[in-house]
């Protein structure tokens, strides 16, 4: 596509702006040690440190400026991360899961859950697990692996079967990003535990996949009738993601680019994000309609551009940091950047730079 000097003048200014952002959320003088925000930091973001360490290097990852740190000051951040790693594999903040309610079901929920097979939800699990696949994934994109392998998920191919059938697929949000988690611990602890036949697993999740896959839309969820456009969205995201950690293709494409473009996303970081993801992953793939696709890219800056705060960094919402982290209160939200949504958005950025094939210095996509 046409290189548009305006975009990439903003481009550069916001690689020069991010370093001093970062810099302004450290805590003190521990490597990977980071404040949410710069200002607006209460309760939780005062003290929970992991899940915003992840984000800290995920944007030095996009930026190309990982590896232009001090060696010390890498391999420090890198074993700060790991020090939240329990025995049992789990990676645990304890100030994060401190903040976090764990709301009661009715009797009539849990029946219903029960009658579905479906497990009560647990926001305290969900959050341990979601912050653990975070962290091996940080720890993977240095090559790096954690103290101890992971083993909390199932070891043979009837569990894991029996354990994606569980879940909710006409939510596929929710079921899609258990699924990357799961993909990604077959993948990456599945060869450090003998007892693991990460083959026979990994083509179990590619069987169940293929299984929930919409030829008409492209997207993956339970049929016969689609959901809303942020569960379609938002859960095909999930689910590319878990088949770029079993390194398989897409398999409709073409639907789900034309899915995407009939509408942009929401204001906010991850749906955001989610959209490019989809576009990115799939016109990996395809030709098609990449025009199209490449115009939409250029488009979604000037969105992204919305949440760009004074600070340089960006914001979750457009004017606001965000507030609430896994149903923990993190922050004010102040009209600041915060570490997620610049996360995010850096992504988004990096992974239009590279769609567009714009030459531009440091700028690389990271896998979730």
């Amino acid at each position: 596509m046409r290189i548009d000097p305006m975009r990439i003048d903003w481009l550069l200014s916001v690689r020069e702006r991010l370093p001093p952002f970062l810099a302004s959320l450290r805590r003190g003088d521990q490597p990977g040690a980071y404040n949410p925000c710069p200002h607006g930091s209460i309760l939780a973001g005062e003290q929970a440190s992991l899940g915003f360490s992840c984000f800290a290097k995920k944007i030095l990852d996009a930026l190309g400026l990982w590896e232009s740190l001090p060696e010390g000051e890498r391999n420090a951040w890198l074993e700060f991360i790991r020090a939240y790693q329990r025995p049992d594999g789990t990676f645990v903040d304890p100030a994060l899961l401190a903040g976090i309610a764990r709301p009661v079901p009715t009797w009539r929920a849990r029946l219903k859950r029960r009658l579905k097979g479906q497990a009560i939800p647990d926001p305290i699990t969900d959050a341990i697990l979601a912050e653990t696949k975070q962290a091996i994934a940080t720890l993977a994109a240095s090559g790096q692996s954690p103290r101890y392998p992971y083993a909390g998920f199932p070891h043979d191919a009837l569990a894991l079967e029996n354990r994606l059938k569980s879940l909710d697929w006409h939510h596929p949000w929710s079921a899609g990003a258990k699924t990357a988690i799961l993909a990604l611990f077959v993948q990456s602890q599945g060869p450090r535990l003998p007892e693991v036949d990460t083959p026979l697993l990994r083509q179990t999740l590619i069987r169940f996949l293929a299984s929930k896959a919409d030829p008409e839309s492209g997207a993956y969820f339970a049929p016969p009738t689609p959901p809303a456009r942020g569960q379609l969205i938002n859960g095909a995201m999930k689910v590319l993601n878990a088949l770029e950690w079993l390194e398989e293709p897409i398999h409709h494409p073409e639907r789900l680019i034309d899915t995407c473009l009939l509408q942009g996303p929401p204001p906010a970081g991850c749906h955001v994000v989610d959209w490019i993801y989809v576009l990115h992953r799939a016109a990996r793939q395809t030709g098609h309609r990449r025009a199209e696709i490449e115009g939409h890219l250029v488009d979604i800056m000037d969105r992204i551009r919305l949440h760009q705060a004074a600070d340089g960094g960006f914001s979750y919402l457009p004017g606001q940091a965000q507030s609430g982290y896994y149903g923990a209160t993190i922050s004010r939200g102040l009209n600041e950047g915060d570490i997620h949504g610049t996360c995010l958005l850096t992504w988004g950025l990096a992974m239009c730079v590279e769609l567009l094939a714009w030459d531009l210095p440091g700028w690389k996509p990271f896998r979730a």
